[in-house]
């Protein structure tokens, strides 16, 4: 017998600027009684442009092949997110949407939830994929101000100290998706801020259920409790604030720990998009260092 998708409800898709807390914000969203949120996907948009390799997925055979696939991609595999294929298949599938939908409904139901969501960052400039197989979907756009996240990415072995760069995607990442949300509308997008996650916790979280129609549980702001049972081992050595509690210590630490020169060069940059979250600007004069720092970041770095 056919396996019916769960239609009551939309699935939700996290996303932001890489180091903006959506860790966080997953293992909270995580807690909830009724919403399962695994381990960053990543595949959705790269296997739909591969569709035409598949066929027709109305077809077992081809569809199967397809999930196999996705079985192995890496990010797949490290929040292992498919348990159970047969499962998977047993849905009735005549599309891709289908098949999406049925392995995280199926990891859900595994994990004794009733709905699902997506925590994958660089979704936000893959939004119109997830759209066109999701209509109807929320998307949730976590912000966070863009010296903070450089300051963060710095300091991990797959982020990079050049700040021209990393206020460059920055900008690109959250303004695109402010743009996107100007479209969809506040039905169906909501912007929320680092900051406000971290200092009004539970006032964000109650503003983020009531957004997907879900009712407030305290257990989201204990998460802290079970998260790292929900987070991959290897990933963990990137991840280490993000299961413990909200450190308000966290907010705002360009002002004490990024250096002149870089602030002035990310301000140049991304000025205008600090300005469009609400966020401080110095608009600091340039300097000889700033000048030579960033001469050195184009010339030196190519950037």
């Amino acid at each position: 017998m056919m396996e019916q998708p769960n239609c009551q409800k939309p699935p939700f898709f996290i996303v932001g600027a890489h180091r903006s807390g959506t860790t966080m914000l997953r293992l909270m969203i995580n807690s909830h009684p009724n919403l399962a949120v695994p381990f960053e996907s990543g595949f959705i948009p790269f296997f739909y442009r591969e569709l035409a390799k598949y066929g027709d997925l109305r077809i077992k055979d081809n569809a199967a092949r397809l999930l196999k696939d996705i079985q192995e991609d890496p990010s797949v595999k490290k929040g292992e997110l498919i348990h159970d294929p047969e499962a998977i298949l047993s849905y009735a599938i005549t599309g891709y949407a289908d098949l999406v939908n049925a392995i995280f409904e199926v990891y859900a139901r595994k994990k004794g939830k009733k709905r699902w969501g997506d925590k994958t960052p660089g979704y936000v400039g893959e939004l119109d994929i997830i759209w066109k197989l999701f209509p109807g979907c929320r998307i949730i756009h976590l912000v966070r101000d863009g010296r903070d996240v450089a300051l963060s990415l710095s300091k991990i072995e797959w982020g990079s100290g050049h700040i021209p760069k990393l206020a460059e995607n920055w900008r690109w990442m959250t303004t695109l998706g402010h743009k996107i949300g100007a479209i969809l509308g506040e039905q169906y997008y909501l912007e929320v801020r680092y900051e406000d996650l971290v200092l009004k916790t539970e006032e964000t979280i109650r503003t983020i259920c009531t957004f997907l129609q879900e009712p407030y549980y305290k257990e989201m702001l204990a998460f802290s409790t079970t998260a790292e049972m929900e987070m991959p081992k290897e990933s963990m050595k990137w991840h280490k604030n993000s299961v413990r509690p909200p450190d308000p210590n966290k907010v705002y630490m360009w002002k004490h720990k990024m250096s002149l020169s870089d602030r002035i060069i990310f301000e140049q940059i991304a000025g205008s998009a600090l300005e469009l979250f609400g966020y401080e600007r110095e608009k600091h004069p340039s300097t000889l260092g700033s000048r030579l720092k960033r001469l050195y970041y184009c010339v030196v770095r190519r950037w």
